[in-house]
């Protein structure tokens, strides 16, 4: 649902890009992140996720030294964990995908810190599920089950903070935090056999990245 006008707002900035001349309108950056999520509960079901890591890819357009639009999309797995009477895991690909103002309010000879807010979309994908149970004879006793899950798409509002460190040439580090405030999923799980599992918590949550990466200014 979202991927459709944040195509279409990325497809305007690049049919633009002959307009601008000017070196230093553009990054783009390769960065590395540290996935946190907090518990929630509700519901009668308490929800968590594994701690992950992850990448994303990122293009910024500034209008001004001050002033900029960053597009963003990543990637990374966890296991999202839904404790009712039993543990339940699945195992999730997760993407992002985002848009955000950034604002540097301040421009230092080597560095350049920012603030940024914006909207996006995290769309879960889930892989397996497994029925964690207590160990027999101190072995795992885990076991897959065939549940009906659904890809979900969260609407998410983003925020965050952080700053470059220029390099040499036409390089920077940018060191960053960035939240995600959504609600979190349920996948949907089907009610088979009159059974009432449900994941549904009506919750939402914060997801942390703190990330590094490498950014190109052109």
């Amino acid at each position: 649902m979202l991927k459709k006008p944040l195509a279409a707002l990325a497809a305007l900035l690049f049919l633009t890009l002959p307009g601008f001349g000017q070196d230093g309108h553009y990054d783009a950056s390769l960065n590395a992140a540290a996935i946190f999520t907090k518990q929630t509960n509700g519901d009668g079901v308490t929800q968590s996720a594994t701690n992950g890591a992850g990448g994303f890819a990122s293009f910024r357009y500034r209008f001004n030294p001050r002033h900029s639009l960053v597009f963003t999309y990543g990637r990374t797995k966890n296991s999202q964990i839904f404790q009712t009477i039993d543990s339940f895991h699945v195992l999730t690909s997760l993407s992002e995908f985002s848009v955000a103002y950034m604002f540097n309010f301040y421009q230092g000879h080597k560095f350049e810190p920012f603030v940024l807010g914006g909207v996006g979309g995290l769309r879960f994908h889930p892989n397996s599920t497994w029925l964690f149970l207590p160990p027999l004879n101190d072995e795992p006793n885990n076991l897959e089950l065939s549940l009906n899950t659904a890809t979900q798409t969260e609407l998410a509002v983003v925020y965050g903070f952080g700053a470059d460190y220029k390099l040499p040439w036409h390089f920077a580090l940018r060191m960053q935090y960035r939240g995600f405030l959504y609600k979190e999923p349920d996948f949907k799980i089907d009610t088979n056999a009159g059974s009432s599992l449900s994941f549904f918590t009506g919750a939402r949550t914060n997801m942390a990245e703190p990330s590094v990466g490498l950014v190109f200014r052109f």
